[in-house]
C-alpha cells in the first residue's frame, strides 16, 4: 500500500511544481512560518482582504476560534470570525469580497501541498481502526465527523443512525472537546484532532479544507483495514433503512450526484459529493489508494481560492474519469462503471478493475423540492444556491442560503442556527427531545460490565 500511495505523492508534487509557477506575480512571502507577523499589513494583503487600510491594520492574521464564551460554552458558531454583511430587499446576505483576517496570498502560496501523513491504519489511524472494528456489524460502519461547532448536528446524526438501530455509527472528532463530550455521552468516537493540526502545515489554511481533507483520509484508512464505510456529512438524516440496498450492489464506490464543479457534469452528466459516499473494503488497497488519490486531486483543483470543498473537486474529478458512464445529475437508476486509470493494468487482476459510480438521486437526493422528493428518499441532505447577487434565496425545506464569504475559516452561529431551524421544521431534529442523549451500551460491553460486578462480589 505505501508504494501506491508513494506514486500518488510523486504524481501530486509534480503537478503542484507546475502549479506554483503559474503566478509569477507573487513575490516571495515575508513570513515562513506559522507565526504572527509583528508588522502591518502590505497593501497587497489589504487589497486580498477585501478592507480598507484602517480595518486592515486591527484585523487579525489568523482566524481565531473560541470554545468558550465568558463563563460558558460558546453555542455552536458563537465563539468564530464574523463575516460582513449587507442588506438587501430581500433581507440580509454576506458580503463576498471581504474576510475578517488578514490574507497573506504569496504566505499560503508557499505551503506545502503534499498529503501532511498517509492514511496508515496501522499508525496514524490505528485508535480509529480500533473503534471502527469494536462497533462494525458485518465489515461496515457509518461515519461522520465534526468539531466542537458540530455537537449538536453530531448528536442529531448518532440519534437518528441509533433509531434504525445502527449501533455501528462512529463519530471521527477534529477536536478534543466533541472527543471529550461524546465519549461521555457513550457514543463511539476517535480522537483526529492532532492528525488535523497537522493540516496547518499545508496550502489548505482553512479549518473548513482541512476538516474535509482529514475525513477523507480517515475513511481511506478504514478501507485499507478492510473495513466497507458509509460516510456522511453530520448534516445528513437517516430517514430509512438502506444499508441492505447498498450492499446488494457490486460496486467498490459510491456518491451521491451533486451539480458542482460543472466540469465533470459536462463530461459525465454529473459531479459527486463528498458528504454521501459508500467505499467497500473489498480491494483495501486500490480502493485506499483511489481514496488518496480524489485527496490529492482536490488539493490541485482547489484553485478558486474563496471555495471551501477541496474533496468535493477531488472525488467529482477522480469519478469523472469512470469508464462506460453517461448520466445525469437527477437520474433516479444506480449509474455504475469502471474505473481504469491510464497505465493501469487492473483489468488484467485476479480481483479486476474497481466499480464505482452514482446513487439513485430519488432515494438520495441533494437538490430539488423536500415536498416532492420526501416520499421516496432514504435521507434528507439538501441544499439550496443561487447567485450572489440573489442572494439571500430559499425554498421551502431547505436552509436558506445567504452567500458566499470569501476564505471563510469556520461556520458562523447563524449557519448552525438556520440548519437547525429547517430540521426543526421538517420533524428530523431530534436533540430537542433527548438533549441528555446517551448511546446504549452494546450487548457485550453490557455482560463485560455484569461480568465485573460478580468479580468484585
Amino acid at each position: 500500500m505505501r508504494s501506491a500511495f508513494a506514486r500518488l505523492l510523486a504524481a501530486s508534487l509534480a503537478v503542484t511544481s507546475m502549479a506554483r509557477k503559474l503566478r509569477p506575480d507573487l513575490d516571495p512571502p515575508l513570513e515562513n512560518d506559522l507565526r504572527t507577523p509583528t508588522r502591518l499589513p502590505t497593501d497587497r494583503e489589504v487589497s486580498d482582504s477585501g478592507v480598507r487600510r484602517e480595518a486592515a491594520n486591527r484585523m487579525p492574521w489568523f482566524p481565531t476560534h473560541n470554545v468558550t464564551c465568558g463563563d460558558r460554552p460558546c453555542r455552536p458558531g458563537e465563539g468564530n470570525l464574523r463575516h460582513v454583511r449587507e442588506n438587501t430587499p430581500r433581507g440580509w446576505r454576506w458580503k463576498q469580497w471581504t474576510q475578517p483576517y488578514i490574507h497573506r496570498e504569496a504566505w499560503v502560496q508557499s505551503r506545502s501541498r503534499e498529503l501532511p501523513h498517509l492514511p496508515d491504519p496501522k499508525t496514524h489511524y490505528a485508535a480509529l481502526v480500533r473503534e471502527a472494528k469494536r462497533v462494525q456489524s458485518r465489515g461496515l460502519v457509518v461515519l461522520t465527523s465534526g468539531d466542537w461547532d458540530y455537537r449538536e448536528l453530531v448528536l442529531n446524526w448518532v440519534q437518528h443512525a441509533h433509531k434504525l438501530r445502527w449501533f455501528n455509527s462512529l463519530v471521527a472528532a477534529m477536536d478534543r472537546e466533541l472527543f471529550d463530550e461524546l465519549r461521555r455521552r457513550n457514543i463511539p468516537v476517535a480522537d483526529l484532532s492532532s492528525l488535523l493540526l497537522a493540516w496547518n502545515d499545508t496550502c489548505l489554511q482553512r479549518h473548513i479544507q482541512a476538516v474535509r481533507m482529514e475525513r477523507q483520509l480517515a475513511v481511506a484508512a478504514l478501507v485499507a483495514s478492510g473495513l466497507d464505510v458509509l460516510h456522511t456529512d453530520a448534516t445528513c438524516v437517516f430517514l430509512r433503512d438502506f444499508l441492505p440496498f447498498l450492499r446488494s450492489l457490486d460496486a467498490d464506490v459510491l456518491a451521491q450526484r451533486d451539480t458542482w464543479p460543472s466540469d465533470p457534469v459536462r463530461k459525465i452528466g454529473t459531479s459527486a459529493n463528498a458528504g454521501l459516499n459508500y467505499v467497500r473494503g473489498r480491494q483495501p488497497r486500490v480502493a485506499a489508494a483511489l481514496l488518496t488519490e480524489i485527496v490529492v486531486r482536490g488539493m490541485i483543483e482547489f484553485y478558486l481560492r474563496w471555495n471551501n470543498i477541496p474533496d468535493q473537486y477531488g472525488w467529482s474529478f477522480v469519478l469523472s474519469d469512470l469508464r462506460g458512464v453517461q448520466t445525469r445529475t437527477d437520474t433516479n437508476d444506480t449509474t455504475i462503471g469502471t474505473l481504469h486509470p491510464r497505465g493501469s493494468h487492473c483489468a488484467k487482476s485476479p480481483a479486476g478493475c474497481l466499480r464505482g459510480g452514482f446513487l439513485p438521486f430519488d432515494r438520495f437526493p441533494r437538490t430539488g423540492s423536500w415536498a416532492a422528493l420526501k416520499a421516496k428518499a432514504d435521507v434528507y441532505h439538501l441544499t439550496f444556491g443561487c447567485m450572489q447577487e440573489e442572494a439571500p434565496c430559499s425554498m421551502p425545506g431547505v436552509r436558506a442560503f445567504r452567500g458566499h464569504r470569501q476564505r471563510q475559516d469556520r461556520y458562523e452561529d447563524t449557519d448552525f442556527n438556520d440548519q437547525v431551524d429547517t430540521l426543526r421544521e421538517l420533524g428530523l431534529w431530534l436533540v430537542d427531545a433527548s438533549p441528555d442523549y446517551r448511546a446504549p451500551s452494546t450487548p457485550i460491553e453490557s455482560l463485560s460490565r455484569r461480568l465485573r460486578v460478580e468479580i468484585r462480589k
